[in-house]
């Protein structure tokens, strides 16, 4: 056998203490990973927000638009140029890219988080059976 095998250890046997410890570890767990997926549809929500907007910029040039200031502070405005945009890539780095580019930095964006969201997902379905598991115990 393997040593890196994992072990298979019967619920029956473990002290009620114990028990308790598992189930508050796997609480804990399922917990942070539900936000961790909460986090991750929200991320690929604001990505496919911003590849709508590259998308739908082509239909407002030369019309007005609302452009934010602020949270609540608005000026009116034209787009000039949408050949290109500027995209935050994060930590505070902004590079330019013609509207097509960032519409492919975008959906590989959202292909990223989609996996990863789907890790994540797996991740707690598995915790979760194993907690209900726990539970018949």
């Amino acid at each position: 056998m393997s040593e890196n095998a994992p072990q298979s250890i019967s619920l029956d046997d473990l002290p009620l203490s114990q028990l308790q410890s598992i189930k508050s570890q796997l609480e804990s767990e399922i917990s942070e990973m539900t936000s961790a997926f909460s986090q991750m549809k929200q991320a690929q929500s604001a990505f496919r927000e911003c590849k709508n907007c590259i998308t739908s910029m082509s239909e407002t040039k030369d019309k007005t638009i609302m452009i934010p200031l602020s949270n609540s502070l608005y000026v009116p405005g034209k787009l000039s140029n949408i050949d290109s945009v500027v995209v935050d890539v994060g930590t505070g780095y902004y590079v330019e890219k013609s509207t097509e580019d960032a519409a492919k930095y975008y959906d590989g964006k959202i292909e990223y988080v989609q996996s990863n969201a789907q890790k994540i997902q797996e991740t707690v379905e598995q915790k979760q059976t194993s907690y209900r598991g726990l539970l018949d115990v």
